[in-house]
């Protein structure tokens, strides 16, 4: 099946109906270029930095098309997760996670290389 051939009320209808969502699905999509993600018809963007979780809330709470470049988001940890920003060694070093979420660094560090990540450089 295609993603022209998906019935998508009906997929959100049964996810609605057997789920009890609290809140709508919502879909992410990682565009090659700035230019096609603001093709998207309705799409907004941020006016201030905002973090990844921000950004999924307005399209979860608010029903909002939002597009986003690394330069829309807070740091490295919320661009390095949707492949905006390189997993490079600082970030998996764990450095600024320490200390804040994780006690040590080598804990933060486990985090960083432990996570799934989409890969850098091929989305903007």
């Amino acid at each position: 099946m295609t993603a022209e051939t998906y019935d998508w009320p009906a997929i959100v209808e049964g996810l609605n109906q057997h789920l009890r969502l609290r809140s709508i699905p919502i879909g992410m999509k990682l565009f090659e270029t700035v230019e096609a993600m603001e093709a998207i018809p309705k799409s907004r963007r941020p006016k201030a930095k905002h973090t990844t979780d921000q950004i999924v809330a307005q399209a979860r709470q608010l029903g909002w098309t939002v597009g986003v470049t690394m330069a829309d988001l807070v740091g490295a940890q919320c661009g390095a997760v949707i492949g905006l920003h390189p997993q490079d060694n600082e970030w998996l070093s764990g450095d600024r996670m320490a200390g804040v979420w994780f006690k040590t660094q080598e804990d933060a560090s486990l985090h960083q290389r432990a996570m799934d990540c989409v890969p850098h450089g091929r989305y903007r």
